[in-house]
């Protein structure tokens, strides 16, 4: 079994500088901290594992692994976090929370020291390293979002190529004839995110589908990056009568670009968004939506993880979600540019 000087040998530092990095508790640099992981990969290392063997002891605690790079969390966010709380204490379980950007010493601090029983991974990309890592070592997890290749994983996601389908059918159904998606950054497109991905596909497809001339800008998740991209949107296509968006950080730009414009919402602009009803609400006039179930899923990757660790999740559960379509004050017939 390989010890912490087994990885300070392999990486060419000092003992401490190894318990640094796991521990994160002294900052090394990131050169440093690189070949000190590189090692514990090449060796297999499970800190403290012998020690917890000894001990025969679980942490009864779980972790929701939310690396979220933004300043704040949202509503939305929130929802995923208390509800997958809850579900942890209805079964005895503590929970953590962690938004740390560092995710590789992270992980490895929460899987090797015996901080948690297992994680909840988020912010899934479609060959995201952190799911190949943890199932390399066999240590319990379950994710909020699916990869490409899910394979003894468990996992709970809402069909993001679904959600968009459904939003656009809505706005050519009430005779739009352009209508645009707005989705998520344009990093997050590069780097392989889910829901980024899944959108596009599921937009591209409706569009060729029903007829549309595709309208897709990648948007940075704030408002003013939202007012930029529907003023840019409508100067190149004044036509543009419908808009859907899966980035809910944008779309108090897009609600104040179009007052800009002159576009009452809907009569002369119509907007459907994939996000919660309680975020629906806040906004005036209302959103209609793809009711994003932050929720339900929270709870389920909560329960998938405790099941797991309980021994009842062979073979793993894989749910994907589809959410209804709810009509509100945001969107509305075709009225004529």
């Amino acid at each position: 079994m390989a010890t912490m000087a087994d990885i300070a040998q392999r990486a060419g530092v000092s003992l401490s500088t190894v318990s640094y990095a796991l521990s994160g508790k002294r900052a090394i640099s990131e050169p440093t901290r690189r070949r000190v992981l590189q090692a514990i990969d090449d060796l297999d290392y499970h800190p403290h594992a012998h020690g917890r063997a000894l001990a025969s002891k679980r942490s009864r605690t779980i972790a929701l692994f939310f690396p979220h790079r933004a300043k704040g969390l949202s509503e939305m966010h929130l929802e995923f976090i208390t509800h997958a709380a809850e579900a942890a204490g209805e079964h005895g379980y503590a929970f953590l929370l962690s938004t740390s950007p560092d995710e590789d010493a992270e992980i490895l601090r929460m899987s090797g020291q015996g901080l948690v029983d297992g994680l909840i991974l988020m912010e899934i990309t479609l060959d995201d390293p952190r799911a190949e890592r943890l199932r390399d070592r066999g240590f319990p997890f379950a994710m909020i979002g699916h990869r490409r290749d899910n394979a003894g994983i468990s996992y709970v996601d809402l069909d993001f190529a679904d959600a968009v389908e459904t939003a656009v059918r809505h706005l050519v159904d009430a005779g739009h004839h352009a209508v645009a998606l707005v989705n998520a950054a344009p990093s997050l497109l590069a780097a392989g995110y889910g829901p980024a991905v899944r959108a596009l596909e599921g937009y591209t497809r409706t569009a060729a589908d029903v007829g549309l001339d595709p309208i897709a800008v990648a948007c940075e998740p704030t408002p003013r990056a939202g007012e930029r991209a529907l003023a840019e949107l409508r100067a190149a296509r004044p036509d543009l009568s419908g808009v859907v968006t899966i980035n809910r950080e944008a779309i108090g730009g897009m609600v104040q670009a179009a007052a800009d414009l002159g576009l009452a919402i809907p009569d002369r602009l119509s907007l459907v968004a994939v996000v919660t009803e309680r975020l629906a609400q806040l906004f005036s006039p209302t959103l209609t939506t793809i009711d994003f179930p932050a929720a339900e899923m929270g709870r389920l990757g909560a329960e998938m993880l405790i099941r797991r660790l309980e021994g009842g999740e062979d073979p793993p559960t894989q749910r994907l979600l589809r959410a209804a379509l709810t009509v509100r004050q945001s969107s509305g017939p075709y009225r004529g540019p």
